[in-house]
């Protein structure tokens, strides 16, 4: 196997990917005639002299993609196409590769996974889900234990001690939560203890004695693989990843937020308060102010934490913006989060500085005393303290300004195994809500009786019930995912493209799920994806339509939009009742003109509003940072 190290001598740590790929190719047929335990040797020496030099990256890529190239074939069925080892590549350089759905990410990703554990540091593969992460551990565990490197998944909600062993492993696959949660939680340990007296380091050196090892979960941030990565890195960063406590002896909080719902209720809309829809923000005036001294609401002032005047205006913001079955559901008589990017509950998260309490009191469950923080940290800032970082995604162009400047990490984008022959339809337009579904019901219907399979995305669990209701109405039988986060869901997305198959589902539900065209479907069009309305952000609209069409099949998408859409409503009210006006053809339905265009306007003043809460929120995390360090 001498051709195998060969050409390793000259390597520097920038390369041509393209040099490489040919390279790559050139190792295919010699290790393909290789025995298994040749195999299994080459590797093993790859680790020992990875591990023994720490030499640059580029030295040893071919080597190492050609070798999971070849136990990929034998292991799990799968020989990696060449852009897909140009994907690993590109993630290998520090880079988000933007690859279609359907282009095989969950193979990809055992390529560059690989080449970092070599240097035995550890390497997390973030996930948006548990889910994923023990599916995607499972299908390279073989490939993996083939080359002779440990992999786990990453148990949820158990002692640190017993994650240590995942932790222990060359590859470790969790959701971004948990892997952040747990350096929090080391982080809070290490906080914890004792200051070191002068001179007690000098005396263990002395006497050759080591300091008590902590239970710490984690053994550093080496590496990490961001699958998913627009999702992960840029709609997750809205919210910090926080550690609260009971706040214990906080009393009477039941009457702080039930009077404040109470005032909110006999306070109006610009006299006493102003709204700013776009920012989702409720602001009191000076005779707002002024009123809540005489409306005859006792204020129960010693359980106050803030002044009174921000527990009216959660309760107002609660009761504008934050929608039952959008924003939250109601389960068991708590109030759950339903993630807005992803359509799926967050039953361990709550909304900070009152809000919570604020929506608890309005739906009339218990209220629950607010939590107090005991570390915080914006996902920005940790994912900057891995010292290597890549990953990959279906959408990343739309924010590769933002990755770039947050995160250091250049967008590359992967072309196609196969040309995409997918049709995207024009937008169809409505004036309200009623003539929309109505039109999407008729719509199915005639797919249906043809046996055509369809998709239909949702951003709310409301509109998904809606239109789950009208097609009951019709008999048509279908299958609706409502904030769901595990294998069902994802079993359930995978057959969305069998044939007759009519699934509704909240927003990317099943989102890294492979669906498969069932037998004649291509004939029928392939799976036609519908999408209810129109999303904040253009990057989750195109990863609903990227559903159809994965590796050069037919299929196509069509948005249905009306004024009743939150991002024209919101964003560009007054284009929203000037459409609410237009002249329809009878059912609803205008002419779509220029309002595809005012749409997307639209669209991109809700990005830029989440760009700057995004800013914010690292803002704030790097100001505390500084802040403690001033103290310190």
């Amino acid at each position: 196997m001498g051709e195998f190290w060969k050409i390793r001598s000259h390597r520097k740590e920038a390369w041509d990917d393209g040099e490489m790929l040919r390279a790559i190719n050139r190792l295919a047929p010699v290790l393909s005639k290789s025995p298994t335990d040749e195999l299994r040797s080459l590797s093993q020496r790859l680790i020992g002299d990875v591990r023994e030099r720490q030499p640059p990256l580029g030295e040893y890529l071919v080597e190492s993609f050609a070798l999971v190239r070849e136990v990929a074939r034998r292991e799990v069925g799968l020989f990696p196409y060449d852009v897909q080892i140009l994907g690993g590549l590109a993630m290998c350089r520090g880079t988000i590769a933007e690859m279609a759905t359907g282009e095989g990410k969950t193979l990809v990703q055992s390529l560059p996974a690989y080449c970092f554990a070599l240097a035995g540091k550890g390497v997390h593969v973030v996930t948006s889900n548990a889910y994923l992460a023990e599916r995607d551990q499972e299908f390279s565990q073989g490939i993996f234990d083939f080359l002779g490197i440990s992999s786990a998944s990453l148990p949820e909600r158990v002692p640190p001690l017993q994650k240590q062993k995942a932790y222990a492993a060359d590859v470790t696959f969790g959701t971004g939560t948990e892997f952040g949660f747990d350096y929090l939680r080391d982080q809070l340990l290490l906080f914890s203890q004792p200051k070191t007296r002068l001179g007690e380091n000098f005396a263990r050196a002395v006497m050759r004695e080591q300091p008590p090892a902590l239970p710490l979960a984690q053994r550093g941030l080496a590496c990490a693989i961001i699958d998913e990565a627009d999702s992960i890195l840029i709609d997750e960063a809205m919210t910090p990843l926080v550690i609260g406590g009971k706040n214990s002896g906080e009393g009477g909080v039941d009457d702080v937020y039930h009077a404040a719902q109470k005032v909110s209720q006999l306070l109006e809309d610009e006299a006493d308060y102003k709204v700013d829809g776009a920012y989702r923000t409720v602001r009191l005036t000076e005779v707002g102010v002024e009123r809540l001294r005489s409306v005859g609401v006792e204020v129960p002032w010693a359980s106050l934490k803030r002044p009174w005047e921000r527990y009216v205006e959660n309760a107002l913001r609660a009761e504008l913006f934050m929608k039952r079955d959008t924003h939250y559901i109601v389960n068991e008589d708590k109030v759950v989060i339903v993630d807005q990017f992803t359509g799926r509950t967050r039953p361990d998260s709550t909304w900070r500085e009152g809000l919570h309490q604020a929506v608890e009191a309005k739906e009339k469950v218990e209220v629950n005393p607010e939590n107090e923080t005991l570390a915080s940290v914006s996902r920005q800032s940790f994912y900057l303290r891995y010292a290597k970082l890549c990953g990959m995604t279906g959408t990343a162009m739309e924010s590769a300004n933002e990755f770039a400047t947050v995160y250091h990490l250049p967008v590359q984008a992967i072309a196609r195994n196969k040309p995409l022959i997918a049709v995207g339809l024009p937008e169809r337009i409505f004036v309200d809500q009623e003539s929309r579904m109505n039109a999407i019901a008729e719509e199915i219907v005639k797919r249906h009786q043809t046996g055509q399979p369809v998709l239909v995305g949702s951003g709310t669990i409301g509109n998904s019930e809606l239109l789950a209701t009208l097609l009951d109405e019709k008999e048509v039988k279908h299958s609706l995912l409502n904030a769901k986060q595990d294998a069902e869901e994802a079993a359930i997305v995978a057959r969305a493209g069998k044939k007759n198959a009519v699934t509704i589902a909240t927003n990317m539900a099943g989102r890294g799920t492979d669906i498969p065209l069932g037998s004649g479907v291509n004939e029928l069009g392939g799976l036609h994806v519908i999408g209810l309305e129109m999303e904040e952000s253009r990057r989750i609209d195109r990863q609903l339509g990227g559903r159809s069409g994965r590796q050069g099949e037919p299929g196509s998408s069509q948005w249905f939009l009306s004024a009743d859409d939150q991002v024209i409503r919101v964003y560009s009210p007054v284009a929203a009742r000037r459409l609410a006006e237009s002249k329809t053809d009878g059912n609803g339905e205008v002419v779509p003109g220029a309002w595809p265009t005012i749409f997307r306007k639209a669209q991109q003043k809700a990005e830029s509003q989440h760009l700057e809460g995004r800013r914010s929120v690292m803002q704030r995390d790097k100001w505390l940072a500084d802040t403690k360090m001033r103290l310190a």
